[in-house]
């Protein structure tokens, strides 16, 4: 989903994107417009164009794909396949906003973990407890009001 973001006055000054065209700066600067706070969006150049570029049919998919290949050469996105086989990219700069990525992660660096490490972990890495579990207070007919003595440690 598309959100409302900032670009930072350094951000003319940069050098990686100086290195690139004009095309693939405005490609780069319309991706932080369209991918998830996490800087992440499906690599679909098709997609792309008609998201950046719908006013300007003489940059079509292929300008797209070359802009995002002269991005990547300039790390300014990191282009993958997702676990599940689809293309993803992301840009170096994602937003600080902590709301849940929908698109998966990059794991060029690490993959992921299987799920017989996970059945090792140790039960304090973060693991639900029944403790963790239970409500803070027990639940009555009116568990609407808020008091104060429900939140205290038990």
């Amino acid at each position: 989903m598309a959100r409302i973001r900032t670009i930072k006055p350094e951000a003319f000054a940069s050098e990686s994107l100086a290195a690139v065209p004009l095309t693939a700066e405005r490609t780069f600067f319309g991706l932080l417009t369209q991918a998830d706070d996490h800087g992440r969006f499906r690599d679909q150049p098709a997609v792309l164009a008609g998201l950046l570029w719908s006013l300007r049919p003489d940059h079509g998919p292929v300008g797209v794909e070359d802009d995002l290949a002269q991005l990547a050469t300039q790390d300014l996105v990191c282009r993958y396949a997702g676990e599940d086989g689809k293309r993803y990219l992301s840009t170096s700069s994602p937003g600080t906003c902590t709301r849940r990525s929908t698109v998966p992660a990059v794991y060029a660096t690490r993959p992921a973990p299987s799920t017989t490490a996970r059945a090792r972990r140790p039960p304090d890495s973060g693991a639900l407890t029944e403790q963790a579990m239970k409500p803070p207070c027990p639940l009555t007919e009116d568990s609407r009001r808020v008091r104060s003595t429900c939140m205290s440690p038990q």
